[in-house]
């Protein structure tokens, strides 16, 4: 009889490999659970034996009660769920001190939630990923519970101090929906965000208002004043072209240089052309934005101009009313123009945010919107703390001129 060859190869080695991996984790797991499970009996049962001051059938004058059987009840851990017996009193006065009352879920599996809710996991999805790592799945709603622990740090987050080492301030603003009891309301998140000589990078602070206008501006620009950014160092704030935010930043940071952003320009062009002639238009246009210099971009700016004049004069006239805001980012380095001319990193941060609404349609309340938008800071103000993250272009450019 023939013996068959065994067959070593790499595929198949590895694929034995994974499987006796698979299978000392379950039993890992399992041994964690029962180990625990026997852990938290051994406590309660010392814990009762210290409430009523007698073991089990024993006669003392001190005894302070009897046992009354056991009632079972669940608790979801990092090691999965365990199904404990707590053991009971005749005057039902006994609770245990190893886990919190009426509490289904072990504060560590808590953190682990807020946690994976900060790195921008939506309510949804932390139940699946609970799922696959301790066997059981929570709920969207008890996510939002837990993640109501978050409003503190809201705040601190928005009243925290900032440090004035910022070179160029960024400020825009984005559209929500809230509901407020009876009917939705849209609202306006007022967002700042800072790159500091270094080249190292932050979304600083927000706010949720009921407009962009003037006074809500002001109320948001002097905040960020009283809280340490003076301006002092700035260069240069890129904005979109609300009225109220030009006007406020005229009076709070009036020294500073102001960047109208092009992007948010060549929207309003596209906005005023036909159909027939928006691409070619907005797609001309945007090479302005892309001279070396101010002089060459008047000099294409003019071209362009004598081109579509004629075919669509609101668009040419849209361009020329702010072409002086539109051009002081050539007053720095070129090497950096790419990133100083628009305010499209402030879009594309809150891009998830955007996304999550497709789903969701509106927030719930004003409190879940300054959670979510806390997260998504979070998560990003962590991801851009790296040295790997930081704008090489503008940290030379400064380090040089130092």
């Amino acid at each position: 009889m023939s013996v068959k060859q065994l067959d070593f190869s790499k595929h198949n080695v590895m694929r034995e490999l994974r499987e006796v991996k698979r299978m000392f984790k379950e039993d890992l797991n399992e041994g964690g659970r029962y180990l625990l499970e026997e852990f938290f009996h051994q406590i309660m049962a010392y814990d009762l034996y210290e409430h009523i001051k007698a073991r089990r059938y024993e006669r003392i004058p001190a005894r302070g009660g009897y046992r009354n059987g056991y009632r079972e009840r669940y608790l979801l851990t990092s090691l999965g769920l365990l199904k404990l017996r707590v053991p009971r009193d005749r005057e039902g006065e006994y609770q245990p001190d190893c886990f919190e009352r009426y509490k289904r879920v072990q504060r560590e599996v808590d953190e682990g939630i807020k946690a994976m809710y900060l790195r921008g996991v939506s309510t949804r999805k932390v139940g699946e990923v609970l799922d696959a790592l301790c066997g059981e799945r929570v709920s969207a709603g008890y996510v939002s519970k837990v993640t109501q622990a978050l409003d503190k740090e809201v705040a601190v987050f928005r009243n925290s101090p900032i440090e004035d080492d910022f070179v160029f301030l960024f400020l825009d603003a984005l559209s929500v929906r809230v509901r407020l009891e009876l009917k939705v309301k849209r609202y306006w998140i007022l967002v700042a965000y800072g790159i500091k000589a270094d080249g190292s990078r932050k979304l600083i602070s927000f706010r949720l208002s009921k407009s962009e206008g003037r006074g809500s501006w002001l109320s948001f620009l002097e905040n960020l004043k009283v809280r340490g950014m003076r301006g002092h160092n700035l260069k240069l704030i890129i904005m979109d072209g609300c009225a109220g935010l030009w006007s406020a930043i005229d009076e709070v940071y009036a020294l500073v240089p102001h960047q109208l952003c092009w992007v948010h320009k060549l929207r309003n062009i596209a906005k005023y052309s036909p159909k027939r002639y928006r691409e070619s238009c907005t797609k001309e246009a945007a090479k302005i934005m892309y001279a070396q210099s101010s002089g060459m971009a008047a000099k294409l700016f003019r071209q362009w101009k004598a081109r579509w004049i004629n075919l669509i004069p609101k668009a040419v006239e849209c361009l020329e009313r702010d072409f002086d805001k539109l051009i002081p980012f050539f007053e720095l380095s070129p090497k950096f123009h790419r990133v100083i001319r628009t305010t499209n990193v402030i879009e594309r941060s809150f891009g998830e945010l955007r996304r999550r609404l497709k789903v969701m349609g509106y927030f719930q309340n004003t409190k879940s919107c300054n959670r979510m938008i806390f997260s998504l800071c979070f998560y990003f103000n962590n991801k851009w703390d790296r040295k790997t993250e930081k704008i090489k272009t503008i940290a030379q450019y400064f380090k040089k001129a130092a």
